[in-house]
């Protein structure tokens, strides 16, 4: 094994997710010497957020990359549907919603990542490492100044960085070696994902299916149904311990469409469990270090909104970052200024997610009277004239900051005027 690489870069970005590398982009333009280091070898995983809402078209269009973005294989979902034992009760449409953006994107995550990754790596200052993973934060007199780590298991490598920014997703280790602590966290739910190929005549779209058992059930590349049962922690365990045929059962009191892969079942290995956690940690930074994306603000999977949030604060991270350049460890003083930008956005949608988490397992409550309540309020609460501004909340956000033109990938009108 060789001496140690060691490399200096302005911004080392632990976590090459949607957070992590729109943040290495956006520096990039700039000139910003950036190091994205990415713990896997490559983007292909499972089960990883694939929605991207008509939020995160309007910041693309901001950044001008919503027709690159566009470019890229995906699937436009203009209307999203209810489903309540096995039957569609009621629908919103996008465009009633969000009329400038009347779509949510249905794109692959490997997909976007790596076209986030293709139009960064253009630029010199740019560098992404795969299959590496920090071990270590480096620390001079209390300030973060860089960390150290293996590339492929077994090539040691050390980074010097006047940041570091954590974009490790939920399970961040950069928050821990950190030192971070929660403010809250809430984790009153699991999603056990699994896949069937779509039946003929199914609207591809995302549906939020309610009953005895509930869930959602989103489009998954190529003509795949992604679907999630949700729920209360601990009771996946309780199924599993009663056996293939209680799990095979419950499977298809989900909704009819899944009784052939229920009869299919012999044990447990198509199914994914994801942990539905809520959490917001207390402080986003110190001197010489920022968290940004779920390492900060971990979204459940409630309303596919997780990347969004994320992408937002990447980009407000951006426009922190990039004048404070240059002068050593940036101080935790003008790194809090991107956590004073976005935790009213992030509490306001925490909010949200734990009140639609309500609604998703009080279905499932065994009190006659209070699932006979949901279930009857449910159709009537779906014509009610405020579900569409809730809606727009949750799907279109809260308005950014204004973006500085240098960030954006927008010809200059005379640019484009002249050809």
């Amino acid at each position: 094994m060789g001496a140690p690489r060691n490399t200096r870069v302005s911004a080392c970005i632990v976590g090459g997710g949607p957070a992590g590398l729109m943040l290495g982009l956006l520096l990039a333009k700039r000139g910003v010497d950036v190091l994205v280091l990415e713990g896997h070898e490559d983007f292909e995983r499972e089960f990883r957020g694939e929605v991207l809402q008509p939020s995160t078209s309007h910041l693309l269009d901001e950044l001008g990359l919503l027709e690159y973005v566009l470019a890229q294989p995906h699937s436009l979902l203009e209307v999203g549907k209810i489903r309540l034992n096995g039957r569609e009760v009621g629908q919103f449409e996008f465009k009633r919603i969000v009329p400038r953006y009347p779509y949510a994107i249905w794109m692959p995550q490997p997909i976007f990542l790596e076209a986030l990754r293709r139009k960064a790596a253009a630029f010199p200052s740019f560098q992404c490492w795969m299959g590496a993973k920090a071990t270590k934060l480096i620390e001079e007199h209390g300030k973060v100044v860089g960390l150290s780590g293996l590339r492929h298991g077994q090539e040691p490598f050390e980074v010097r960085a006047e940041v570091v920014v954590a974009a490790d997703g939920r399970y961040s280790a950069l928050t821990r070696l950190g030192g971070f602590e929660a403010e809250y966290e809430h984790h009153d739910f699991d999603v056990i994902w699994f896949t069937i190929e779509q039946p003929p005549g199914w609207a591809s779209t995302f549906y939020v299916s309610l009953g005895d058992v509930r869930g959602l059930m989103l489009p998954k590349y190529p003509h795949h149904i992604q679907a999630g049962l949700v729920l209360p922690t601990g009771e996946w365990k309780r199924w599993r311990d009663e056996g293939v045929a209680t799990v095979a059962d419950r499977v298809r009191r989900f909704d009819p469409i899944f009784s052939e892969f229920a009869g299919s079942l012999r044990d447990f290995k198509p199914f994914f469990p994801l942990e539905g956690i809520i959490r917001l940690i207390r402080e986003w930074s110190r001197d010489g270090m920022l968290l940004i994306g779920d390492a900060a603000h971990t979204m459940s999977p409630a309303g596919a909104i997780g990347v969004n949030v994320a992408l937002a604060t990447a980009v407000v991270a951006a426009q922190v970052l990039y004048p404070h350049f240059g002068h050593g460890p940036i101080g935790r003083e003008v790194l809090q200024e991107v956590q004073r930008l976005r935790e009213a956005d992030v509490r306001t949608l925490h909010r949200l997610q734990l009140g639609a988490q309500r609604v998703l397992l009080g279905q499932g409550s065994r009190n006659p009277l209070k699932k006979w309540l949901v279930q009857t309020a449910i159709p009537l609460l779906l014509r009610s004239p405020l579900v569409p501004a809730v809606q727009r909340r949750i799907f279109f956000g809260a308005p950014l900051p204004p973006i500085d033109p240098a960030f954006s990938f927008k010809e200059p009108a005379g640019v484009a005027a002249g050809r």
